[in-house]
């Protein structure tokens, strides 16, 4: 049983709680969510780009860090649309979706050559 670090980070602000790595998460969101007092249905949390399980426990979300960072999000945030997050190890051209290829020339980062002539 370890101790970790806990980082919400919400609206741009992070606020820290400690547990343990055999703790329930839904036990550690309760007292972040009465420190910032907002309601625990009004907001959501993500972890490594997935909704978080709040019956798990931290080891189970992440067994290798000490600081686990969540992102809260609010449910009606449009911008989320509460969709899972996942990372992309390809780059993708922000106006079609499709893969392109990165460029540096002269310190500028350039995106094109999608498949639809982006640049």
């Amino acid at each position: 049983m370890t101790e970790v670090t806990i980082e919400f980070i919400y609206q741009g602000n992070t606020i820290k709680i400690q547990g343990k790595s055999n703790e329930l998460i839904k036990d550690i969101i309760k007292k972040y969510t009465i420190k910032i007092s907002k309601d625990i249905n009004d907001i959501f949390f993500m972890c490594n780009g997935n909704k978080i399980n709040a019956e798990l426990k931290l080891e189970e979300v992440n067994n290798k860090d000490n600081i686990i960072k969540i992102l809260v999000y609010d449910i009606n945030d449009k911008t989320i649309e509460n969709k899972e997050v996942k990372q992309n190890k390809d780059i993708i051209c922000p106006e079609c979706g499709n893969i392109c290829i990165i460029g540096i020339n002269d310190y500028k980062i350039m995106l094109d050559k999608c498949i639809n002539n982006h640049s």
